[in-house]
Formats: C-alpha cells, structure tokens, sequence
C-alpha cells in the first residue's frame, strides 16, 4: 500500500503541470504567427514557410483579376488665408473720448469702437430743433394773415374792403349824377359838379385797386403757404443731418473680425474729417494658385480641402468660392521671384497660374490672414485598370511587380508599370490586361517552384 505523496512529489507535480500549461500557451500563442505569411517568423530559418518546402506542403494563396477603378486626380495649390481690410474713418473733428478696444481684438458687426466729445454736435442739434420750431410758427402767422417775414396775404380782408369801396363808388356816382341834374337846372355850380367828379375818379381808383389786391391775395395765399411748409421741411432736414451726425460720435465696426490697427488714441483732438481711425480685418478666405491647365475644370461650389501649415496633419473642409480665371506669370504659390527649373522647353520657366477662393469651414479652429497652406480639389475622374495595392511591391519610379498564375496554376512574377494611385488602388499602364490572374496579398517570398494552391476570387468592378 503507498504511502501519501511527499513535499518533493507534489513540487515536482506541480512543476510538470506549469511547464505543460506554459508549453500550451507558448503553442497557442505563436502558432498564428508562426504559420502567418505576413509575420517575420514565417519566413525565417526556422519558420514555417521552410517546413512547407522540405515537406513539400502546397502554399495557400488568393487570386484577383485586375477591375476597372476610378481614379480621382487631385488638383493641388498653394495659397495663403486672405481677409477684406475695411479703414472704419472718423469723421468728427473733436476731441476722442474713450476707446473701447485693443489691437487684435475680436469684434461683432454693430460693436462700439470708440466714443468722441458731441458736446457741441448737441447744441447744434438743439439749434436746429429751435429752427423747426419757428418755422412751424411762421407758417401759423401765414395762416392768420400776420406773417412777419413776407407780405402779408389776406383773402378775407381785402374782400371786406372790395365790398366797402363799392359801396363808395356807388354813392359817388349817385353825387355825380345828382350835380349833372342841378347844373342843367342852374340850382348847382359847375365847381360843386367838379368836385363830384373827383371824388367819383378816386373811389374808382380805389376800387379798382382794392380788386387786384384781392385777386393777388386769392393766388397768392397757396404759395405763401408752401413757401412756409418749404422752411419747416428745410428746418426739419437740417434737424435730421444734426442728428446724424451726431451717430459718427460713437464709431461702430462695419463688419464682424479682428482689430488689425489702431490709428487714434484717447484723448487726441482729430482734426482730419474722414482718416482711418481703425483697421479691421474681416471675411476670411483661402486663396490658392492652381496651374492654368485646370482653368477649365475648376468651377464654384466644388468641394475641396485645405491644409494650413499651422495646423499639421489636419484637413479643413473648404467649398470654391470664386474662380478668378486671369492667368498670372509671377504666382508659385503663393509667390515666385526667379524662374521655375525647366518644365519641357529647355529654358527656365515661370509658373503659369491663377486663383481661386475658398471659403473654409473652420470649425473651432482660428484663422489668421497670412498663413499658409495647400488646397486640394478633386476636379478629373479617370476609369483604368487597376489591382489592389498590396497586390503590387516594391513600387518606386512608376515601376512594380506582381506575382501572376496562369489558369494551371503556374505563378511567376512581372514587372509593371503604374501611374494613379489611391488608398485602396494602383493603376496598371503596362504589364497586365484584364485577365491575368494576380496573387493578392503579393507573396514576395514565394520562389516559382514553391508550390502552391490557388483560391480564384472574383473582384467587383470598383
């Protein structure tokens, strides 16, 4: 009969187990690597691409035709982030009160600049409400028939004294007539007869007069009461400009930006009407330099995005805002001052460019006109034949390579040539055509005797 286990048998037990559970994990750790084509121990002197060749175990490998892609070829330029510069003038000349912001300040449309003395833009301003008020008075006493600045005109009146003279004429006529039948009779002397001549001629006189007064009164009344309205409306205009004018007392920033300058200070007495007194940097915009062979191609409301070299690594999604399209001989983005290197005609060129705005979306990101940048459109799409990308290595000078199979399962490698490439595809100029079968991932270390077992795969038309 055994005896019970020993200290010694129960710590060589538990060793065996930790060293077999070690062993399992170490196995279920590295066997993925170790059988991956991807990692370095698969190909290394003891990895298990050797295994397969000593045994003569087939490989795995993927297989891809080469699909019609899009290719989208970005148009790029360089340009820098401009603003619209408003001078904000001040017009008084008096003395500058209060300022109420600082260089580099951020300030709304509307906001309060500065503030100068109105103390004698007020009293003229009350002068002119004194103005209006005697000439709404002047037209009362037009009105009344008393108007102290003009003759007066009185309808009224000179018909009461058209009808009195009448009346006068009548009773010397009357006289007249009278004097005509004492005379013939010899009761009345030639000298009273006169006498009552005379007196008839003066009444008629009179009369006659006291008609065109009123006839002028009558017409002329409206005129005089325009004349009156003219002044209160004259006074009222001057009211106006006063009050105006007492707004530019108080400057207010014509549009949303940055305080770029200030050209006043508190305290000073300005004396030039309509100086800058401010400088506001406003509306800021990217404007880029593209290469005049895409004058055609780029249009306002693209999409596009722009990358500013004070915010690396970072894309800013921008929309055209305006295309410009004069093309300019000194423009490289954003500006050259010697000749570019030769571009085919075997002198020295300048840059053929022209600018395009962008309104950027910058979105808790702060612009400042002046910096710096790329803009980036997509305005050409071109259809061509294209195989993934990892289906191709060693790419350098528009040349790769790529591992073919025939339909027998032969592979062998090919050197292609290639022109657009994006995140996901690489065109094929040369080398291949739509039928080839192409390794994917590309098994840079298979040899064209390994052996190998091919799975066809039918790609999607992208």
């Amino acid at each position: 009969m055994k005896g019970p286990l020993s200290t010694q048998d129960r710590l060589l037990g538990f060793a065996v187990i930790v060293t077999g559970l070690i062993v399992a994990a170490g196995a279920f750790v590295l066997w993925p690597a170790y059988t991956n084509p991807v990692s370095r121990l698969y190909t290394s002197a003891i990895g298990y691409l050797k295994v397969q060749r000593l045994l003569g175990i087939q490989m795995e490998a993927k297989a891809e035709r080469p699909v019609w892609h899009d290719f989208e070829i970005p148009l790029l330029g360089q340009g820098t982030i401009q603003c619209n510069f408003y001078n904000v003038p001040v017009v008084p000349t008096a003395r500058v009160t209060t300022l109420h912001v600082e260089e580099g300040d951020e300030v709304k449309e509307g906001q309060l600049l500065a503030e100068l003395d109105e103390t004698t833009a007020t009293l003229s301003r009350d002068s002119a409400r004194v103005a209006v008020a005697s000439a709404i008075a002047e037209r009362f006493r037009v009105e009344a028939g008393s108007m102290n600045a003009l003759v007066a005109e009185r309808p009224e009146k000179d018909r009461i004294s058209v009808e009195g003279l009448a009346k006068v004429l009548k009773e010397a006529e009357t006289k007249v007539e009278m004097y005509r039948r004492l005379r013939a009779t010899g009761a009345a002397s030639l000298l009273e007869l006169d006498n009552a001549e005379m007196e008839l001629a003066h009444a008629q006189t009179n009369y006659n007069e006291a008609q065109i007064s009123a006839g002028m009164s009558v017409k002329g009344l409206p005129q005089s009461r325009e004349i009156a309205q003219n002044a209160i409306n004259s006074a009222e205009n001057a009211l106006q400009q006063r009050q105006e004018a007492l707004k530019y007392y108080k400057i207010a920033a014509p549009a949303s930006g940055v305080v770029d300058r200030i050209l006043i200070r508190e305290g000073e007495y300005n004396q030039s009407v309509g100086n800058p007194g401010f400088i506001i940097a406003s509306g800021m915009w990217f404007e880029a330099d593209f290469d005049q062979r895409a004058v055609a191609e780029v249009h306002e409301g693209m999409e596009a995005t722009v990358n500013l070299e004070a915010y690396p690594g970072r894309s800013l999604r921008a929309t055209v805002e305006r295309v410009i399209p004069i093309v300019t001989f000194n423009a490289g983005g954003p500006e050259a001052i010697s000749p570019v290197r030769p571009l085919g005609t075997g002198s020295p060129e300048w840059p053929a460019t022209f600018k395009v705005r962008l309104h950027v979306q910058a979105d808790g990101v702060k612009l400042a006109p002046g910096m710096t940048g790329l803009a980036r459109l997509i305005c050409l799409r071109r259809r061509a034949l294209a195989v993934p990308r990892d289906a191709v290595s060693s790419l350098s000078a528009g040349k790769g390579v790529v591992r073919i199979a025939d339909d027998s399962g032969h592979h062998t490698s090919r050197l292609v040539s290639l022109g657009e490439v994006d995140d996901r595809f690489v065109e094929i100029t040369k080398g291949l055509d739509s039928s080839t079968w192409v390794l994917r991932p590309n098994p840079r270390f298979l040899r064209d005797d390994d052996k190998i077992r091919i799975t066809r795969i039918m790609a999607s038309q992208d």
